[in-house]
């Protein structure tokens, strides 16, 4: 195990949060996998999984849709219980998505944040059929194995400043034909069964954000707290509202004790090599 996967498993038995976003088809390119940061678009809501299941569920979901819409379009085939069964049909469409060149750029990412970052979304979410203001949190899915969030404008700001690690794996034309294999013998289903053996075999490699090693940093942390509250962007009763002043000192404080415990690792891990 590398030490930005130990660091990131000590993280996460203490608390920290992974949330995990599908990328690719037509999911917009919000996380920057070359640079390890958001690409923030404040005309974009940007969805995450806040468990691996709903992560599972909503990546089947989006390789169908691939699948139907862009591989085997101005086809007749189909993504069916009937078309999978016939064998003839079955091996057309291996073929198809074998050949394809629109399988690329699919991915699997998984963001490690700061525990007190979940907690302010949880508590300032609003379910998508209430949701009357912009650029406020999106909750989603919420019956459907934890469902996700959306997120948008400074609160997307403040993931991308309280994000400590990152990982993804690339979903490969061989793997969405396993996948495909998984549908034919289980049935048309959303089953996370159905993906989660393919994607965690594969080895993640975290990498940390370079916004640990910056000493101003908190200060962009502070100015995206400021503004999702001078913009109204938090839900009445919330402790946005109630306190704000407790609210940015608890994240701050919280922000520095878990990036001062990062770096003290990472020290201590570089002196046990006898560098």
């Amino acid at each position: 195990m590398t030490t930005y996967n130990e660091i990131t498993k000590t993280l996460l038995e203490n608390g920290a949060k992974e949330l995990y976003r599908f990328q690719g088809h037509n999911s917009f390119e919000c996380y920057d996998i070359r640079n390890n940061r958001f690409n923030n678009n404040k005309s974009h809501y940007v969805y995450f999984s806040s468990s691996k299941n709903h992560h599972y569920y909503f990546t089947i979901k989006r390789l169908r849709q691939l699948i139907n819409a862009i591989v085997l379009n101005d086809t007749h085939y189909k993504i069916t219980r009937k078309g999978l069964e016939n064998p003839q049909s079955f091996h057309a469409i291996q073929n198809m998505i074998f050949n394809s060149d629109k399988i690329k750029d699919l991915n699997s990412i998984s963001l490690v944040c700061d525990q007190v970052y979940y907690a302010l979304i949880k508590e300032n979410c609003i379910d998508t059929r209430k949701k009357i203001q912009d650029s406020g949190i999106e909750r989603v899915d919420r019956k459907v194995f934890g469902g996700g969030y959306g997120i948008t404008g400074p609160w997307l700001d403040l993931f991308n400043d309280l994000t400590y690690f990152s990982s993804h794996t690339r979903i490969t034309t061989l793997d969405v034909l396993e996948f495909l294999d998984k549908l034919k013998q289980k049935g048309i289903q959303a089953n996370p069964l159905l993906i989660k053996d393919i994607l965690e075999r594969k080895q993640r490699h975290y990498i940390i954000s370079e916004n640990l090693y910056n000493d101003f940093h908190k200060y962009s942390i502070m100015n995206d707290l400021e503004r999702i509250y001078q913009e109204n962007l938090y839900v009445s009763g919330s402790s946005f509202m109630t306190n704000p002043t407790k609210t940015i000192k608890k994240v701050l404080t919280t922000y520095q004790t878990n990036r001062n415990q990062i770096l003290h690792n990472l020290d201590k891990k570089y002196h046990s090599i006898g560098l």
